[in-house]
């Protein structure tokens, strides 16, 4: 029979010099006040530590206890495993002699473990262990003589880092883990430095705290081959990198401070960056600010600072004061709004200032003054059996510059008149839930109005700041069609199909040309699609290529948590990209790129969940128009049932960067 509590009153006895005779007892349970009062006497009131084993044998006057028989020691985050040991309590903490294997997590078939020869056991976090092997799936794959183990809440040393980056070379490097507590909430520095072979270093620094998180990293490697990115920004150090990520922010007497840094300098640092999203980013961005809540309005005034993406580490292109208003509510439970107004000033230097002078070298810096206005209605209500609804969205960004001016505005409107009709089916199973939940098949005809325009004077466009997409046009279009939808509502199951028709505007023609749209929806738990597409017919008296089409799609075949293939899709053929975003209802202020080229690109993932233990994952990203691969990735996971240690190896290859990158890294969790 295993101990539970009563291991503890076994080893409080071993450490209490009243008792002077050894014997011997089988395991037992006892889980009494007594033990619970000799376990805070001989590990203090915050001991974690536990043990358990089948026999028990204990010596008070050589203060050592013998566990026989399945032995566990468990003292979180380390948890150790032998079929017999011996604790002796020394001044540094509790002794383990015999060979034994450590695990990270509590649950069995743990994928990383360590077998040992002797460790001692120092409560709450240390562990210190005497011919280490490091074993994975119980192949040895590491030996030390010695090597101290410690918990997230002591300083140590962090998981080695090691990849091959590909350009660059061999990486590897390692790091220190500093905890400390203040006013009883954790904070946490780690500082980790790293070496290319023998051609450059990267320092890293990552603190976290309760109100916030940053990332710091400064990448150096002598001869860098960064290619010229983002045109004249791209002229920045090619040998070094900065890279900075910090969010956070706090709430005090009903004042809220907050701070958003997303920083890539230099063309090492964009080129370093496996992250292609990362790398595609045209700006970076840094603020702070405070703000005060007073009913449904948020006013608040802070500091932003906007510079192109790979410039000098140094250089700060534009920086300044900036104040808001933000107001949201609901009115009556038919209207919802939101607005928002902001305006400032940013110095301009460097680039920024040299865009503006209309004869180089006449660079002269300068400020932009802005203001920006963005505001949303959704209005919904019902008239008998019909269901009316109103969209509007509108955003306009003003600036001024002592020789320029100019303004850059969107804005769209979308009515709609439908008839709802619902029917629902009733279920004769048993279970309670489909009674509770059934098919609901709704058909749906609709009426529907839109309108899209966009308009830049090109001076947001071309200097830092927050300038809508550089498109000019408007697209009004109408249509009508049917919408029918079959699902359970309450499992979030469902299908969808609209198909409507009717006619549509380009962004700069005149005359009306026949539009048909489609869209295929599915939520299941073995299906997740929506493909979205609208097709424009030329008349065959315009010149050729006015018609085309535009379509949106992302895939999910099998469940979210097995195996799976991902995949999505972005085409525009033919028609302008006003109309194109128009009839596929983008976002007022799409992702930049979105839809803004013509052709076709897109991705699909792979993702194979072998075992519980075992998942891998391939993917691509590419332009099918282009023929050219943007991204392409893989990596195998292996993890424990318990979610304790994750070991992940991966490989990814991205555009702008060359060669192919490969790293391994070790994610412990600290609870357990």
């Amino acid at each position: 029979m295993r101990l539970h509590r009563a291991a503890f009153v076994s080893l409080a006895v071993l450490l209490l010099p009243r008792l002077a005779e050894a014997r011997e007892t089988a395991g037992v349970d006892d889980e009494t006040p007594e033990a619970d009062a000799l376990e805070d006497e001989v590990l203090g009131p915050r001991g974690n530590l536990r043990t358990r084993a089948e026999t028990v044998s204990f010596d008070a006057k050589l203060r050592t206890l013998e566990l026989a028989g399945d032995v566990r020691v468990d003292a979180p985050p380390f948890h150790l495993r032998s079929e017999r040991i011996r604790l002796t309590r020394t001044n540094l903490g509790i002794e383990v002699e015999g060979k034994g294997r450590l695990a990270f997590c509590p649950c069995l078939g743990t994928p990383l473990t360590v077998e040992f020869d002797k460790a001692i056991v120092a409560p709450p976090g240390d562990l210190v262990l005497k011919s280490p092997k490091l074993e994975l799936y119980g192949v040895p794959v590491f030996y030390l003589p010695w090597f101290w183990l410690r918990s997230d809440e002591k300083p140590g040393a962090l998981p080695p880092d090691i990849a091959y980056r590909g350009r660059d070379g061999f990486f590897a490097g390692g790091g220190v883990h500093l905890p400390w507590k203040r006013y009883g909430l954790k904070h946490a520095l780690d500082l980790r430095a790293g070496a290319y072979l023998f051609r450059g270093v990267a320092l890293d620094a990552r603190l976290r705290s309760p109100v916030g998180t940053t990332k710091v990293r400064y990448d150096r490697l002598a001869g860098g081959t960064a290619p010229e990115l983002l045109g004249p920004a791209g002229r920045g150090p090619a040998d070094d990198g900065l890279a900075v990520d910090a969010r956070g922010g706090m709430t005090k007497d009903g004042l809220t401070t907050a701070w958003d840094v997303d920083v890539l300098r230099g063309r090492r640092g964009v080129g370093a960056t496996t992250d292609l999203d990362a790398a595609a980013k045209p700006w970076d961005r840094a603020s702070g600010d405070a703000a005060l809540r007073f009913g449904p309005f948020v006013a608040s005034s802070g500091v932003r600072a906007v510079s192109r993406r790979g410039g000098g580490l140094e250089t700060i292109e534009s920086a300044g004061p900036v104040v808001a208003l933000r107001a949201s509510e609901a009115l009556g439970g038919h209207i919802v709004y939101d607005a928002t107004v902001e305006g400032g000033s940013l110095r301009l230097s460097g680039l920024a200032a040299s865009t503006l002078a209309t004869q180089p070298p006449a660079i002269v810096p300068d400020a932009l003054s802005f203001a920006r206005g963005e505001a949303g209605l959704l209005a919904a209500t019902s008239a008998g059996p019909v269901a009316l609804s109103l969209t509007t969205r509108g955003a306009t960004s003003l600036a001024r510059e002592g020789r320029r001016d100019g303004a850059d505005r969107a804005g769209t409107v979308r009515a709609r008149v439908a008839l709802p009709l619902a029917r629902a089916f009733a279920s004769s199973d048993e279970d309670a839930s489909e009674r509770n939940d059934p098919l609901v098949h709704v058909i749906e005809p609709f009426t529907e109005a839109a309108v899209l325009a966009t308009k830049s004077d090109g001076v947001l466009g071309t200097l830092p700041g927050r300038g809508l997409a550089t498109l000019d046009g408007t697209a009004p279009l109408a249509h009508a069609g049917l919408k029918t939808t079959l699902g359970r509502w309450g499992r979030r199951e469902a299908l969808e199909l609209v198909a409507s028709g009717g006619g549509a505007f380009g962004s700069n023609e005149v005359t009306v040309r026949p539009l048909a749209r489609g869209r295929v929806g599915a939520s299941f738990l073995w299906l997740g699609a929506a493909v979205e597409t609208g097709h424009v017919i030329a008349y065959e008296s315009e010149v050729p290529g006015r018609g085309g089409s535009a379509v949106v799609a992302r895939l999910r075949i099998g469940r979210a948590d097995g195996p799976r293939v991902l995949g999505n899709v972005a085409t525009r053929d033919g028609i302008d990209p006003v109309l194109a975003r128009a009839i596929t209802e983008a976002p007022l202020e799409a992702p930049a790129g979105f839809l803004s080229r013509e052709g076709t690109t897109g991705g699909a993932s792979l993702v194979v969940p072998w075992t519980k233990s075992v998942t891998t994952s391939v993917g691509a990203d590419g332009d099918a128009t282009a023929q050219e691969l943007v991204a392409a990735r893989g990596g195998v996971e292996l993890r424990d049932r318990c979610g304790c240690v994750t070991l992940r190896a991966n490989g990814a290859h991205r555009i702008g960067r060359d060669g192919v990158d490969v790293w391994l890294a070790i994610d412990f969790a600290a609870d357990r």
